[in-house]
């Protein structure tokens, strides 16, 4: 799974400015990783050095997870320390102080990166880069070696960075129904003007009817908004708006804040307040390819493609995860990615993930929402 390379994000980090300061400046050996110190003895002309010297919790994120049934990542700063030398191994010269500017415009540059590296693929965020006050004391206590003077340096810190973990989610079949059907759900207070307060269903499939209630809602309401995707009002109760999602939407599965919208005499369009809900996949048959034996060693597992077919089970940009789900516990995840029509997933189990004959249950989760249906198939 991809999220168990995060785990070495740290270093990816390092590598990656690394990278990108030894770009801008032209020369791939220019930039060192490690202590100030290290750099001045180091020799070779002048160069940059970035040194690592405190790991923080981000607490901005502290409890920010990533689906749910996923454990919560730990999002982290790093604080790091950018020090030029001169050729004569001096960090207090014309010439270190000129590379020092160039290091510190090559990183304000670097804002909002997206790294391609796998490490950091999946972070959820582009990386930002700050800079943070150098004071002497600060510089003082970092350099306090007897083998190392002062150095003029720049601080700043990398946020956020996600180490998320490779254990598998808590994930299980959705349950379809709890107690007597037709429960109408909670009485609210009217209010001024036109107010949603109800979808139903709150999580529906491509093809459904669902039913937005509220306050001050008319057949005066043309349309039903998914963020900007709208579709026809197809009937107008009183308090009640009815809207079918195509079968043939072009929308993935997800939450979407919806709204009812009209447009006024003025042709001015003006809508309610949004209300969420979600548009789920649609998993209908789970198949699988030529499966073979792991060749590894004393190892009994299979390998091959597992085969998903049916509706808004995600693009080429959506998030989709299929889980084997067996005796009450997830035994594998894997991330896979979808095509532009949604309607066929193709999973490859690789060796490294060989799995166990028997039967199982696949979930499918396309950006945090979970298909009703977990089909069975045969690992066999």
């Amino acid at each position: 799974m991809a999220l168990a390379d995060t785990s070495t994000a740290i270093g990816a980090v390092s590598q990656l400015l690394c990278e990108r300061l030894s770009a801008a400046h032209g020369d791939v050996s220019v930039v060192n990783v490690g202590r100030p110190e290290q750099s001045a003895t180091a020799g070779g002309g002048s160069r940059m050095n970035i040194f690592l010297y405190q790991v923080d919790i981000d607490g901005h994120l502290r409890e920010h997870d990533i689906g749910s049934g996923q454990p919560p990542p730990i999002w982290l700063v790093l604080h790091y320390l950018l020090t030029a030398f001169d050729a004569n191994n001096e960090s207090d010269s014309a010439q270190a102080h000129g590379l020092l500017g160039e290091g510190i415009l090559a990183l304000r540059e670097m804002n909002y990166l997206n790294p391609s590296v796998a490490a950091l693929l999946d972070n959820p965020e582009p990386l930002k880069i700050t800079f943070d006050p150098a004071e002497a004391d600060l510089l003082s206590k970092l350099m306090q070696s007897n083998s190392d003077s002062y150095r003029l340096s720049m601080a700043f810190q990398v946020r956020p960075i996600m180490i998320a973990s490779s254990e598998p989610p808590s994930l299980a079949p959705l349950v379809q129904t709890v107690g007597p059907p037709g429960n109408e759900g909670v009485v609210v207070i009217p209010s001024l003007g036109p107010c949603l307060n109800r979808i139903e269903p709150e999580k529906f499939e491509a093809g459904d009817i669902i039913t937005v209630s509220g306050t001050g809602l008319s057949n005066a309401f043309q349309e039903i908004c998914f963020n900007d995707q709208c579709y026809p009002v197809r009937g107008a109760p009183a308090g009640r708006l009815l809207v079918q999602v195509p079968s043939d939407t072009t929308l993935s599965a997800g939450a979407y804040a919806i709204t009812a919208v009209r447009e006024t005499v003025a042709g001015r369009r003006m809508s309610s307040n949004a209300v969420l809900g979600r548009l789920l996949p649609t998993l209908e048959v789970v198949t699988h390819g030529v499966l073979s034996l792991d060749p590894t060693p004393g190892s009994s597992g299979l390998t091959g493609d597992l085969i998903l077919t049916g509706n808004r089970l995600g693009g080429p940009d959506d998030a989709i995860y299929v889980a084997f789900y067996q005796d009450g516990e997830v035994v594998l995840m894997l991330e896979a990615t979808g095509i532009t029509e949604q309607n066929l997933i193709t999973v490859p189990v690789s060796a490294d993930d060989a799995l166990m004959p028997g039967v199982y249950q696949i979930i499918l989760r396309v950006n945090g929402e979970q298909a009703i249906n977990s089909p069975e198939i045969d690992w066999l």
